[in-house]
């Protein structure tokens, strides 16, 4: 079976389950040689202590001035890090350190097209934080708090809101020059760019962050004036989460706008060939002085999780993601002299862990199916097999939903929170399919399809539901990337589809509004359901805090309830990259270079010596 980024969590544990070792065996093998504490088993499990251990990183203010720091101080130390990795001396004061040259390589998935306003994906985000900008921008890099969203100035250097929120007025850059490429040909940024955008997104995608919008106005090129229908303090983050701006020339040219990228940002699309790799080249007239510090960055399609380890090894990729705790060990040793390697829990909400139904189909309109197959899911021993035991605790492992932690506890969370249908009780499941008209003899022919998680379906999920729910027949239909990204988007799939969210949201209700509402656009699920409806419209006008996240939490027990979609424990995130790689972190929020966090390039720089993709 292939492997690749989104399948490979599965280790060999899958291979015992596969050969029928039971729960209790496949626990035992796969607690032996993982190196777990004692302490692993309170609540929360190594994610809540890994946590603790993360306070205080990051959250910093850059230093200014000053002359070049030694060399010795220039790089983070190689080794394994428990926590985020605090910034080194060279990147508290980058102004100073960082060096000029060079080209950065990666991994990606392949885009199916560059239109955001078409495919809200993170294949695309990829290109979009490379050529161009937003209004505001998440801080991120080795100076940003891990687990929260401050957001800084883009292509608006200030923004104000002179009546509490319903009114913002983004003062923009001036003389931000676009790409010397035709049809920009290097014309001057203005609020007509924005105000397009504005409009092209409401159109598509993005129409839920702008959808509140009443009146636009550009008292002149410089300022945009936007007037929501109500208060909404949180509208200048949440344009920064994934609102890249689109050139009016791109916007009236709808072919162009699939095929090329291209805008203000701080590298130019030099090459997309698809299904292989794309290069960017740097932008000589970028806007941000100094910036960027590479000469190019060349990211490369490449699924095979083999081949990423060995790239990663031979300095063809900087960046490489871990499975579970031993690998991650393993490969630290095969780069001891340069791997730096993170270990943190996920602060985001849901991404691409679990499934989803599609309410427009009958069958899935009866909540004792929806639940049934979330009882005959055994999340611990899933949470064993694929992440390592990361999760486990004595009231079992969290099952991340949409709806990120941190905005609704203050510790990482267990099972506890995610409800009665997300407990282990096949018994009770057969029951509620019995009760819905289903047998062993006769029962209930389901078709699963995904991209992501690959191995984890076909592997775990499906059999074990099977196994464990006799009155179901799931079958599995494997899917490549663009597929599955085109079908949640046109909702064009019959009954179950991997859980595929888009890039992450910046405040609570671009986590949920687009995705729940029933006329959201990115409503995947065509759930239609009034009470939730009431509900998003009630937390998004509520201005006290307080009340605010207990409305959260009363969306998050009417989505577990409801069970529309179905979430697993996800592992711990465990990021790696070549500590000559300088001025990189991946976040715990916003993601990691592959997905959400790549506009960290126009910071990023390489330090002399190893890689031999430097000039």
């Amino acid at each position: 079976m292939e492997l690749n980024y989104w399948t490979s969590r599965v280790n060999r544990r899958v291979a015992l389950r596969s050969t029928g070792v039971g729960l209790a065996g496949l626990t035992a093998a796969a607690l032996i040689g993982c190196g777990r504490k004692d302490n692993a088993t309170s609540a929360g499990g190594d994610a809540g202590r890994l946590q603790d251990v993360s306070k205080g990183v990051g959250a910093k203010v850059a230093e200014t001035g000053g002359t070049p720091v030694p060399k010795d101080q220039v790089r983070t130390k190689a080794g394994l890090y428990e926590g985020p990795v605090p910034a080194s001396a060279a990147e508290r004061n980058p102004k100073v350190n960082a060096k000029y040259g060079g080209t950065l390589k990666f991994r990606y998935l392949d885009p199916p097209r560059m239109d955001l306003a078409r495919t809200l994906s993170c294949t695309i985000y990829m290109t979009q934080a490379l050529v161009t900008n937003k209004l505001t921008r998440a801080k991120l890099g080795p100076l940003a708090d891990p687990f929260n969203v401050e957001i800084e100035p883009d292509l608006a250097e200030k923004w104000e809101s002179p009546d509490k929120g319903q009114t913002w007025v983004f003062s923009l850059r001036k003389g931000v020059k676009t790409h010397n490429v035709a049809p920009l040909n290097g014309r001057e940024f203005n609020a007509e760019d924005v105000v397009q955008t504005i409009k092209l997104y409401l159109e598509g995608s993005q129409k839920d962050v702008f959808s509140d919008i009443t009146k636009t106005e550009t008292p002149d090129k410089y300022t945009v004036k936007v007037t929501l229908s109500g208060p909404k303090n949180d509208f200048p983050k949440e344009v920064a989460a994934w609102s890249y701006l689109y050139m009016k020339e791109l916007i009236d040219n709808e072919t162009l706008r699939q095929e090329k990228a291209m805008g203000t940002g701080p590298f130019i699309q030099k090459e997309w060939t698809k299904k292989q790799r794309s290069v960017f080249t740097k932008n000589p007239d970028y806007f941000e002085s100094g910036l960027p510090y590479v000469d190019q960055v060349e990211l490369y399609v490449q699924d095979d999780a083999n081949s990423w380890r060995a790239g990663f090894k031979t300095d063809n990729y900087f960046e490489y993601s871990g499975t579970n705790k031993q690998q991650f060990a393993d490969v630290s040793a095969e780069n001891s002299d340069d791997m730096v390697g993170q270990t943190s829990p996920v602060s985001r909400g849901a991404n691409v862990n679990g499934w989803q139904y599609q309410m427009k189909n009958p069958i899935f309109k009866d909540e004792r199916i929806r639940r049934a197959l979330s009882l005959a899911f055994d999340r611990k021993d899933f949470d064993l097999a694929n992440n390592g035991g990361d999760n486990q605790n004595p009231e079992g492992p969290f099952s991340q939903s949409p709806m990120p932690w941190p905005f609704l506890y203050d510790k990482f969370p267990t099972a506890k929170v995610n409800g009665p249908w997300y407990q282990f009780n096949p018994s009770e499941a057969s029951k509620m399919m019995q009760a819905a008209g289903f047998t062993t003899a006769k029962p209930l022919a389901m078709e699963l399809q995904s991209f992501y998680n690959k191995d984890q379906f076909s592997g775990v999920v499906i059999p074990g539901i099977n196994n464990n729910l006799k009155e179901v027949k799931l079958t599995w239909k494997d899917l490549d990337n663009p597929t599955h990204v085109t079908l949640m988007s046109t909702r064009n799939y019959k009954d179950i589809i991997g859980f595929l969210w888009g890039p992450p949201g910046y405040s609570m209700d671009q986590w949920l509004s687009p995705f729940y509402n029933s006329k959201g656009s990115l409503n995947y699920g065509s759930i239609e359901d009034p009470a939730l409806d009431a509900l998003l419209l009630k937390q998004r006008a509520e201005t006290n805090p307080a009340a605010q996240k207990e409305i959260w939490n009363q969306i998050s027990t009417l989505i577990h309830d409801k069970v529309y979609q179905a979430w697993w424990p996800v592992p711990l995130n465990r990021n790696a990259w070549h500590n000559y790689v300088l001025n990189y972190r991946p976040h715990g929020l916003a993601g990691n270079y592959l997905c959400y966090a790549n506009d960290q390039s126009r910071t990023m720089w390489l330090d002399e010596g190893s890689n031999p993709g430097r000039a």
